[in-house]
């Protein structure tokens, strides 16, 4: 393996094909078992009466893809463990939506949660919203599907093209044939796949290593790192943006998106809803931060002979794969198994953007066009699978051309994130404000897509470089026995300067140079299109309602009960102030006690 790629055996085929068989076989069962998916609301919605396990497993496989399985162990790799602690931040956005955003949807019981931007806003904010979202999940959607194909494929026999193929013809198998249930109950055993495989990488590293030699050569190479508590935006990783971004990414994947609200929506009351998203808490940053542990361990592992420094890897994300082969490869079906639970990252992202994107285009394009014209909607179940196989096989072909793309697969992160966090944000107007109208929440959107994708953007290309932590080649045979060669020649040259690489990239003489929005870190763009689409899309509708001279009344059940109440306690706070004034000490406190009338505002917010 150090010299070459490592040869799957029998064995590990085997394990790797038994995981598609199981995952089809859960299909065809739910096909015919059951309702046999003969309504839509069977089919995208699973009757509503789904228990609270499937979903709890659901969630947190749909939260976790194949690139946090191999990308947080690369992160921890080169730049140190910063983003272990995004797991802080992600909590807080989590509890969150469970208050803010799930008793509305709840409330309203729609298959497409743009169903409400229709009923808040209008149709046009509904299909501009539809649209940003398909686009996004499908782009999102293949990029899932090649990366760790990729990664894989540099460092095993594994073919990328029948990897893929496999995969996305499996997972859109048991998606047209199972609808919902058939997405849940898989991604309970993808689920479990996924803490096997990453179990077994971190087990065996602890085996070979130990505890205290893997702190040490972590610690020693300054892998093991707390944030700043500075407030520089500029910086890569501080408390303040980490704390952040797991915020408004918990709350972009969960409160924002139709993916994880969907899940939410097949259980029958909001509070199992609430328990099985609480549930999924622990499991989802259990996960985040043994793959990052994995990611210290790996290090160890190499710590004094860096695979990308003797040529063994072409990139980073190819580190964790290439310990899964040269630690495990020994064991007859060990690399199997943790290639399974690379590959059911992929499954379950692309299992629940499928039927997510099959429900955003019945219930938002479809039915409403039907119904326009008095059409009936007794096919819908079939125009349902029709579309499910589609956008199964559309993923498939946009990974032939994801291939072509290498250099932008950062950018179509980028571009997932830039339209996500404005979506949220219309969420949050529509929810937490009565004043925002559809024009300009449509302004607002627009502007927050165009504001942080020039930011981003233009970061990438104009900004500063990563500053990479040291890496050690002094434990390589290869490069050891060449360089001993050269010692015996000169004895000029340091034995330090031959021993560890210097940091790979070159910093500019002047960072200072460089305009200061360019240099903010990556960090801070989601919450740049969050704020952005906030305040411009609430001045707009201020300034488009007073050239109206009016503001449209809001139905209270569109509104978020977290928002009401907070609103609500604000506007008696001030009251009271007024009223103390003139008040005895007594009435005071009684009237201190009271609980404030959630049902009691409508315009004021």
């Amino acid at each position: 393996m150090e010299s070459g790629k490592a040869v799957l055996g029998v064995v590990d085929y085997v394990i790797f094909g038994l995981m598609l068989v199981v995952s089809a076989g859960i299909g065809v069962y739910f096909r015919f078992s059951g309702g046999k998916q003969r309504t839509t609301e069977e089919y995208l919605m699973a009757g509503r009466d789904m228990p609270m396990l499937p979903v709890t497993f659901s969630l947190m496989a749909s939260f976790v893809s194949a690139i946090t399985i191999i990308g947080i162990p690369a992160e921890m790799y080169r730049f140190g463990t910063n983003m272990a602690y995004l797991s802080f931040g992600v909590v807080i956005g989590m509890v969150l939506t469970t208050y803010l955003t799930l008793p509305v949807f709840f409330q309203l019981q729609n298959s497409s949660i743009y169903e409400y931007i229709d009923r808040r806003f209008g149709k046009y904010a509904r299909i501009l919203t539809s649209i940003g979202f398909v686009l996004q999940t499908i782009l999102f959607m293949a990029v899932v599907l090649y990366a760790p194909a990729l990664a894989l494929s540099a460092v095993t026999n594994l073919s990328i093209w029948v990897s893929v193929v496999s995969i996305g013809f499996v997972c859109t198998f048991y998606c047209t044939l199972g609808g919902m249930k058939a997405v849940l109950w898989t991604d309970v055993l993808q689920a479990s796949l996924m803490f096997i495989g990453i179990l077994a990488v971190i087990i065996k590293g602890l085996m070979d290593l130990g505890i205290t030699q893997v702190y040490r050569k972590g610690y020693d190479g300054g892998r093991l790192l707390f944030p700043s508590f500075d407030f520089d935006p500029t910086m890569r990783y501080t408390v303040w943006n980490i704390l952040i971004q797991g915020m408004v990414t918990a709350l972009t994947d969960n409160a924002g998106s139709q993916i994880m609200v969907q899940r939410l929506l097949t259980m029958k009351d909001i509070s199992r809803a609430r328990m099985a998203m609480l549930l999924s808490i622990p499991m989802s940053c259990g996960f985040h931060l043994l793959a990052c542990f994995a990611g210290v361990v790996i290090y160890a592992r190499y710590a004094d002979c860096d695979p990308m420094s003797d040529r063994s890897l072409s990139s980073t994300d190819q580190i964790m794969p290439y310990f899964m082969m040269s630690s495990l490869g020994d064991y007859p079906g060990l690399p199997g198994l943790c290639i399974c639970g690379v590959f059911s990252g992929s499954l379950s992202t692309v299992s629940s953007a499928v039927n997510s994107l099959t429900a955003v285009t019945t219930q938002d394009f479809i039915r409403p066009h039907l119904e326009s014209r008095g059409k009936s909607l007794q096919n819908m179940v079939r125009g349902a699978k029709v579309l499910t196989l589609f956008y199964g096989i559309l993923g498939i072909a946009l990974t032939f051309i994801v291939a072509l793309l290498g250099n932008l697969l950062q950018s179509a992160f980028i571009v997932f994130g830039l339209i996500g966090s404005p979506l949220l944000a219309i969420f949050i107007l529509g929810m937490c404000t009565t004043r925002t109208n559809e024009k300009g929440a449509v302004i607002g959107l627009l502007a927050g897509i165009i504001i942080s994708s020039w930011i981003s953007f233009s970061a990438t290309s104009n900004g500063p470089p990563r500053e990479l932590l040291p890496i050690s080649v002094s434990g390589c045979p290869a490069l050891n026995s060449t360089l001993n060669e050269i010692m015996d020649t000169s004895t000029s040259l340091s034995p330090y300067a031959v021993t560890t690489t210097a940091m790979p990239t070159t910093l500019m003489e002047n960072e200072d140079d460089v305009f200061i929005l360019y240099r903010i870190s990556y960090m801070w763009y989601s919450l740049i299109g969050v704020v952005s689409t906030l305040v411009v899309g609430y001045l707009a509708s201020i300034i488009i309602n007073i050239l109206k001279g009016k503001t449209e009344d809001v139905p209270l059940e569109l509104i978020s009960p977290l928002a009401m109440y907070f609103w609500n306690a604000e506007k008696m706070a001030d009251q009271e102030k007024k009223a103390n004034k003139n008040m005895p000490l007594g009435l005071q406190e009684v009237l201190h006690s009271e609980t404030p009338d959630a049902t009691n505002v409508k315009k004021e917010i």
